[in-house]
């Protein structure tokens, strides 16, 4: 393997050095100049864009562009890099989130946004991880904690916004090959239609044969048993949007098959490998209307998501079942419809406000025999529709250097009852380069029917009496950004009620849910970037003062490290070639050691199209991570197995 590596890099360097070497005419595109970078804006926390220092909120942005040139090549790797934030393979094959320590098996307590519209599947919560077009990217933007008042359900670890490029010209095609006959071609197009409407269109098309992983759990009847599961992906994914204005459409679809193992409690004394097939559609309508002091807006968007498990070995070995929703799982979808108001009263004081109705419809959820799908063996979930209204308000006052918001969410839930969560906070701007921030927010986020009604005998039972849950975070944060600097430390202390957790439960003989977490944290975490005219660095670390010890009213605790760190790095040799770094560390915890995971990028960028090269896990790293779905068995999720090879080209049209 070491001489084709060395004979691919041989092969790029020529093709780079005889390429036509005038300076790329793409380059103001595709770099953040430094007076860019210490004017890095954000939206996901207020009602305008607005700088990091300036932001009522602990928001981290990063483009898409410059993690790609350090090694980064997934969303999901994308908000691993954010401080605080774990994205990893789970047992069941999805991304699974942890921010702060919070998580959840079907990342319940993560709001994931697609340009702002939030986006989740409603009878379990996972989010479409896998479900966005990587060259529409344009960069993500992630809120720890709850955040604002903007966002309810499913908010109370934290949000990740992805925006999508907007910028006309550019239009991107990329295709990729590498190790576990990985494929990958993703394109980007957008054309202007008038002075005032475009078109944006994206699609993207992977898949790879996998890595395997040997799982092994000891059974008390039979000792210890061995399974080999092959990790593959299969996933399409398309966005279409219409601008007009103040008007906009957007089209999103995708489809994503994946492979992982059942860790759910079971009496067969053998472990259960799971493919799992997901799809969504998301359609999304807004319109603003704007006068001198106030913007109003209307916007309504529905959100069918659905996927069915093919378990093996679910009832006994070599007995195997598929879990799917009746009519294709049609009935699974999100609708919501409401309005905002943004009136700026004077020059100092704003109030926004709005309302919003979400009504949540889940199919049918049958068991079946794999080799006799015509008649169900049973009904693991009911189907139903709940609704759920919320109203904000929030006031925006700005005095000389001091900016203080105060505001609060209404939400009813027609299952889980009403509940109210105020936000508060204060900056003061020292001068035009730094601040302070003192910060209070508070999520409330209802149980989904998953938690509350699913009847898998032996495996997992729903829990009828739960409660919504209430997660509230104070924040301290220093913010600065000067020359080529931006850097901001915070503190925070993190308190939960109620909190919903999943453990084997001895009186059903199954995995159930429980409002048995009620505890605190503390925390902090630095966010640095630097850039020079031809160079980027950017560091994050996160401190979990109860990561990896054992709490009795935090028992999630035990499964969050204590630190974390991501380092990211690139720089241009010449206007040809340049080369990029990045290095994840995660502390130890549930039983298992740090581990950190190296990857190397070399691009060679010429006239009108990319070549780059990406060598991942350099060191071939041992990926083992404590699952959340873990409960009754001592098995862990594996990530990426050994060193990983990627060549890819990019062309720019």
């Amino acid at each position: 393997m070491g001489k084709n590596k060395n004979f691919i890099i041989t092969v790029l360097l020529c093709l780079s050095t005889n390429a036509y070497s005038q300076t790329n005419e793409l380059d103001s595109l595709l770099d953040l100049s430094l007076k860019e970078l210490l004017n890095i804006k954000v939206s996901v926390a207020s009602t305008k864009s607005e700088t990091v220092i300036e932001t009522p909120a602990i928001v981290s942005r990063y483009n898409r562009i410059d993690l790609e040139k350090m090694g980064i090549t997934t969303l999901r790797e994308m908000f691993n890099f954010i401080p605080g934030v774990i994205v990893q393979d789970s047992l069941p094959g999805w991304a699974a989130v942890q921010i702060r320590g919070i998580d959840e098996t079907f990342n319940q307590k993560v709001l994931f946004l697609l340009d702002g519209v939030p986006y989740h599947q409603p009878s379990h919560s996972l989010i479409p991880m896998e479900g966005v077009p990587w060259e529409s990217i344009s960069h993500v933007e992630v809120i720890r904690g709850p955040g604002a008042v903007f966002y309810g359900t499913q908010a109370s670890g934290g949000v990740f916004n992805v925006i999508t490029k907007k910028d006309n010209g550019n239009n991107t095609a990329s295709f990729k090959v590498g190790s576990n006959n990985l494929k990958e071609s993703s394109a980007y197009f957008n054309k202007a239609l008038t002075d005032d409407s475009a078109i944006y269109v994206a699609a993207e098309y992977r898949s790879e044969d996998g890595y395997n992983a040997t799982y092994n759990q000891v059974f008390p009847n039979v000792g210890l048993i061995s399974d080999e599961v092959t990790r593959y992906l299969d996933r399409k994914s398309g966005i279409l949007r219409y601008n007009n204005q103040e008007f906009v459409l957007q089209l999103q679809a995708f489809s994503d098959t994946t492979v992982g193992i059942n860790d759910g409690y079971s009496d067969e004394n053998t472990l259960q490998p799971i493919i799992l097939d997901t799809k969504g559609q998301l359609i999304h309508i807004e319109n603003s209307w704007m006068t001198e002091n106030t913007r109003t807006t209307l916007f309504s968007d529905y959100n069918y998501y659905t996927f069915d498990f093919q378990i093996n070995n679910l009832f006994a070995p070599g007995v195997d079942a598929l879990i799917t929703k009746d009519n294709d799982g049609k009935n699974d979808y999100r609708f919501r419809f409401g309005g905002s108001l943004i009136y700026n009263i004077n020059e100092s004081l704003e109030l926004a406000a709005g309302v919003e109705k979400e009504t949540r419809s889940i199919s049918f959820y049958r068991i079946y025999f794999l080799d006799s799908l015509d008649n169900p063996l049973g009904t693991s979930l009911e189907a139903g529709k709940v609704d759920e209204i919320s109203a904000y308000t929030q006031l925006d006052y700005t005095f000389d250097k001091w900016r203080f918001l105060i505001g609060g969410r209404y939400t009813d839930n027609e299952k889980s009852g009403d509940k109210i969560t105020p936000r508060a906070a204060i900056v003061y701007k020292f001068d035009k380069h730094q601040s302070v921030k003192a910060l209070y927010s508070t999520g409330f986020n209802s149980p989904n029917p998953t938690q509350t009604n699913i009847n898998l005998p032996g495996n997992v039972i729903g829990n009828e009496s739960l409660t919504a849950e209430v997660v509230k975070t104070t924040d301290i944060a220093y913010s600065y950004s000067k020359s080529n600097i931006l850097f901001v430390a915070n503190i925070y202390m993190l308190e939960a009620e109620d909190f919903i957790l999943r453990r084997f439960s001895d009186p059903v003989g199954a995995v159930s849910f429980f409002n048995e977490g009620s505890f605190k944290r503390k925390g902090a975490e630095i966010d640095f970037q630097m850039a020079t005219s031809d160079s980027k660095l950017f560091v994050n670390l996160a401190y979990q003062k109860e990561g990896n010890t054992v709490v009795i009213d935090d028992p999630t605790a035990f499964n969050t490290p204590r630190l974390s760190l991501s380092i990211g790095a690139s720089t241009d040799i010449n206007d040809i070639h340049s080369i990029g770094s990045n290095i994840s560390y995660i502390g130890a915890r549930h039983n298992l050691d740090g581990y950190s995971v190296v990857n190397i990028n070399y691009t060679a960028r010429l006239s009108y199209f990319d070549i780059f090269a990406v060598v991942r896990n350099v060191f071939d790293v041992d990926i083992l991570n404590s699952d959340n779905t873990s409960q009754d068995s001592n098995l862990v999720a594996h990530g990426e197995e050994g060193v990983n090879f990627q060549l890819g080209f990019k062309f720019h049209f």
